[in-house]
């Protein structure tokens, strides 16, 4: 039996990777006829197959390249990065990456923790004008008003600068909890 089978398998062996070769990529086809070869002689022996060996061939074939197709559509397409092995299985590059975010997060919490902490109404158009906006220490004590002086301006600008300089060097999470 084993003869036989090896014989009907090699002789169309050469057929089914004709067949292949019209619906996969060329590096895929052996191991698609592989597969389907290996299908046809286990189910040769379960008792069940009925038909004639060359259709019966053929439509494993098909369903084989229907699963290699299904299975495709199911995987990411990946590619090698530009460093990748570098040549070597061993060895690999360094990759470009994104920084870690953390810092600036705690830095923005930190920063609004300390604009959050300013009752006076005047401060934080000091700190808009001034600090976070386009404008010079003068120019925001005109625009402030209230005998608002230069001197002021940097003076409040100073102590908020300090208190979010505090709150990064303490560590305190942007919930305000140290």
């Amino acid at each position: 039996m084993k003869a036989a089978i090896a014989v009907l398998v090699h002789g169309y062996y050469g057929t089914l990777l004709n067949r292949a070769r019209l619906k996969l990529p060329e590096a895929d086809v052996e191991d698609v006829v592989s597969e389907t070869l290996l299908s046809a002689i286990a189910s040769a022996f379960d008792g069940r197959s009925i038909g004639e060996f060359r259709s019966w061939m053929h439509t494993i074939l098909s369903r084989r390249i229907a699963d290699y197709h299904d299975d495709r559509s199911r995987k990411p397409k990946t590619a090698p990065l530009p460093s990748e092995h570098q040549g070597d299985e061993e060895v690999w590059g360094t990759e470009p990456s994104e920084p870690f975010e953390g810092d600036a997060l705690h830095a923005r919490g930190c920063l609004e923790l300390a604009y959050g902490e300013l009752e006076n109404g005047a401060h934080r158009q000091v700190i808009d004008l001034y600090v976070l906006g386009p404008h010079s220490a003068a120019r925001t004590a005109e625009l402030v008003g209230d005998e608002m002086t230069e001197a002021n301006v940097h003076q409040i600008s100073s102590r908020f600068q300090r208190r979010v300089r505090e709150l990064i060097e303490e560590g305190s999470d942007t919930a305000g909890e140290p």
